[in-house]
């Protein structure tokens, strides 16, 4: 039988309310179930530090760690919330689900009310939704925004599984949201080892922001040495005086490679539309930095058939790069 709980409660109530929510299983496997922020978190050595007070490091080390950082963003502020839901008393439940709400922000101003869901699957996996309905339309159908799925495993933590926000359905009916698009993620923890996949569909932070594609595929041990590879298709000419001679779309990959002590390497890699127009195959820049994160070696690489690769030294020499010697495309 499914039990319901009213959603109005002093702060007290909810904290005894909590205590004796002993019978609620369910919620209980799922609290440990649940990706935990460390698991789809990217982290790059060094990433605590404020950029800014580095001062004249590696400029590919500060891609690295920005890009890493724009995709945490994206995605734990949304996991982080999840996590504080379940911390409550579910307003529902049975044997094999539970359900959170629905109910809006304390300011009343919302277009929406929210509710959390998460089920049990024969085959012991977990699946939830964060969904949304138009506040004052009571015969409206709740969306879907963010939903995930945990692969089966064993309790106490379960380790792998998927996520995927769709920012698009939000914005539909949440007025306040201002972005666009959809991110998914698909994350794989075991004792310590990262395995994380991070795609952007056509995603705007901001009605006025450019949509971005991209990919991301970051792997790291318990030890902490990693890589890192990224994708996405841009037009390098934008917003300069060139744009409307070379309106192509470039193609734009990037690796980056990290030991325990945080010296590493970044390739990248640009092929696409206007490099072809003129003849050039490809544009390749490496990288190295020491474990302060100060750059030992740049180099630039241009081919432009039938000639040779033509290469400019920038400073240092490939021989700085002990750990990681030769380039590497990423593999996405």
């Amino acid at each position: 039988m499914m039990k319901t709980i009213p959603m109005f409660f002093t702060l007290a109530l909810i904290a005894s309310l909590w205590s004796c929510q002993q019978e609620n299983t369910v919620s209980e496997k799922f609290l440990q179930a649940a990706p935990k922020s460390y698991m789809v978190r990217l982290d790059v050595p060094g990433n605590e530090k404020n950029l800014k007070a580095l001062g004249d490091v590696a400029e590919s080390y500060r891609t690295t760690v920005q890009v890493t950082r724009d995709v945490n963003t994206a995605v734990l502020n949304w996991l982080l919330w999840v996590e504080t839901i379940v911390k409550y008393p579910a307003s529902e439940w049975d044997d094999t689900s539970s359900t959170w709400g629905p109910w809006e922000p304390d300011d009343g101003l919302s277009s929406v009310l929210y509710r959390f869901r998460m089920w049990l699957n024969t085959d012991d996996s977990f699946d939830y939704a964060f969904e949304i309905r138009p506040k004052n339309d009571a015969g409206a159908a709740f969306v879907p925004v963010y939903t995930g799925h945990v692969n089966p495993g064993g309790l106490p933590t379960l380790n792998a599984g998927t996520m995927t926000f769709d920012f698009d359905a939000a914005a539909q009916y949440d007025y306040a949201v201002d972005s666009a698009g959809t991110i998914s993620v698909a994350y794989d923890y075991i004792a310590g080892q990262k395995d994380i996949a991070v795609t952007f569909d056509q995603w705007k932070e901001h009605a006025a922001s450019l949509p971005v594609t991209a990919n991301y595929h970051y792997v790291a041990s318990a030890a902490g040495d990693g890589h890192f590879d990224f994708e996405t298709w841009a037009d390098v000419h934008a917003g300069t005086e060139e744009a409307a001679q070379y309106p192509g779309i470039e193609h734009w990959t990037l690796r980056s490679r990290w030991t325990p002590d945080g010296d590493g390497r970044t390739d990248v890699l640009v092929t696409g539309e206007d490099l072809s127009a003129q003849g050039v195959e490809d544009f390749r820049q490496s990288e190295c930095w020491d474990d302060a994160f100060t750059s030992t070696f740049l180099t630039r690489l241009v081919t432009i058939p039938p000639d040779p690769v033509f290469e400019e030294v920038q400073w240092g020499a490939e021989d700085a790069c002990s750990s990681f010697p030769a380039f590497s495309s990423p593999e996405l």
